[in-house]
């Protein structure tokens, strides 16, 4: 009896890799130059309007806030994930307060914000990593 083996159901990692290269090129080939255009644009929203920044903030406590203690009370019970994810939401709101309480800079207060958008979303990441 010979065992023939299917060299098409198993792909290496390499293989695997470079499709999702493939794929993510794609996605940014369409999405940059829309990005390029939208960007300045939405950026000026922003500045004008300060209470889209105020719905954007509030939303990622509601939904984040959720997301964080659904992962922590019923899959992996580690309180990393929250304080990471609620590090990130205080200095985004911290950034927020600085700009209209005190009147510092756009360089600094959007670092702030980037920095805190950025931790706020590595919380999530590890959040759903413990989760599965």
């Amino acid at each position: 009896m010979s065992v023939v083996k299917d060299s098409h159901k198993h792909k290496h990692y390499s293989e695997q890799f470079t499709i999702f290269l493939s794929v993510l090129c794609t996605i940014h080939c369409i999405i940059t130059p829309i990005l390029v255009v939208v960007l300045p644009v939405a950026g000026a929203y922003f500045e004008q309007y300060h209470w889209v920044e105020y719905v954007i903030i509030a939303s990622v406590f509601l939904f984040g806030t959720s997301s964080i203690l659904h992962g922590y009370k019923h899959h992996h019970h580690n309180k990393i994930p929250a304080f990471i994810f609620f590090s990130g939401l205080v200095l985004l709101c911290a950034a927020t307060l600085l700009k209209l309480a005190f009147h510092v800079g756009d360089f600094q207060t959007h670092l702030i914000s980037g920095i805190g958008g950025i931790a706020a979303g590595i919380g999530q990441l590890y959040n759903l990593k413990l989760s599965k």
